[in-house]
């Protein structure tokens, strides 16, 4: 795209939600995505979670062959998974560039996932986690609350950590722990955790996809347009759906045209040229 600044959604599943893969090619023909991380979910224990659909890797990776020139590999083992190390070392051979979607009821922090995070980042295979809360209003959880990714991330620090997910975006708001509520509304209390974890791990960035990120990116966007051109080297576009509201949420903030590359496109860019 001559004169244009290329666009890189780095959150995009396929054969999902009744869209195949000429749906999501479409999708980023009409909204002028040039190419998209194409994530998988598996877990062990699926069926014993609510909300659970099986995206598989074999399913990436025919996109990807079908695709070449748009389409990002991700992998997202589970790390429970008999030799999952193994397998995840034979995907990155097969040119799988990245390890997520990473959506499981175990902690950030436990051994097993750990030794995988480790291992993706020798690979230099950024990681995309979905964290949730157990609240009482949706007791439903993945990966522990931001504490446990950021564990993770110390432990981890040749690892690039992505954070995603209603359990990382709540943490805006220095008043997060105190709310029952998966989508936390209202203005932005100064002191977040999201903020200071960004701020004290280098190897931590964000995602923007689905509405746990429009969401709380749209509680206060006078706190949103500074955390955004702070964070301008760490903040990634995303979607996790065929859609464009984030994008359009974007250019409505009016942010600088550098701060704007950065997360359309180039911060992805740098982290997996």
């Amino acid at each position: 795209m001559p004169g244009k600044t290329n666009i890189i959604d780095i959150h995009q599943h396929v054969n999902w939600l009744g869209k195949h893969d000429e749906d999501l090619i479409s999708y980023m023909d009409n909204a002028g995505v040039d190419k998209c991380w194409l994530l998988s979910w598996e877990s062990v224990d699926g069926g014993l979670e609510q909300g659970y659909q099986h995206l598989s890797i074999s399913d990436v990776y025919k996109t990807f062959k079908k695709y070449p020139k748009r389409i990002v590999p991700f992998c997202g083992v589970d790390p429970r998974r008999r030799d999952a190390e193994d397998i995840l070392e034979t995907l990155h051979k097969r040119g799988f560039r990245g390890y997520g979607e990473l959506k499981f009821r175990i902690l950030a922090d436990n051994p097993d996932f750990i030794r995988m995070l480790r291992l993706a980042g020798k690979l230099k295979m950024p990681s995309l986690c979905h964290l949730d809360v157990d609240i009482p209003a949706t007791p439903q959880w993945y990966l522990g609350d931001i504490s446990h990714f950021e564990r993770a991330a110390k432990l981890c620090p040749n690892t690039a950590m992505i954070g995603h997910g209603p359990g990382f975006w709540r943490e805006i708001s220095g008043d997060a722990e105190k709310v029952d509520a998966i989508y936390p509304t209202g203005k932005v209390v100064k002191g977040g955790r999201l903020e200071k974890v960004l701020e004290a791990n280098k190897n931590v960035f964000a995602d923007l996809s689905a509405g746990s990120a429009l969401k709380a990116l749209s509680r206060d966007v006078v706190y949103t347009k500074k955390l955004l051109t702070k964070f301008r080297k760490k903040i990634m576009y995303g979607t996790d759906y065929y859609d464009t509201r984030m994008l359009e949420f974007l250019k409505s903030l009016k942010l600088d045209k550098g701060v704007f590359s950065d997360i359309i496109g180039g911060n992805a860019k740098r982290l997996l040229p």
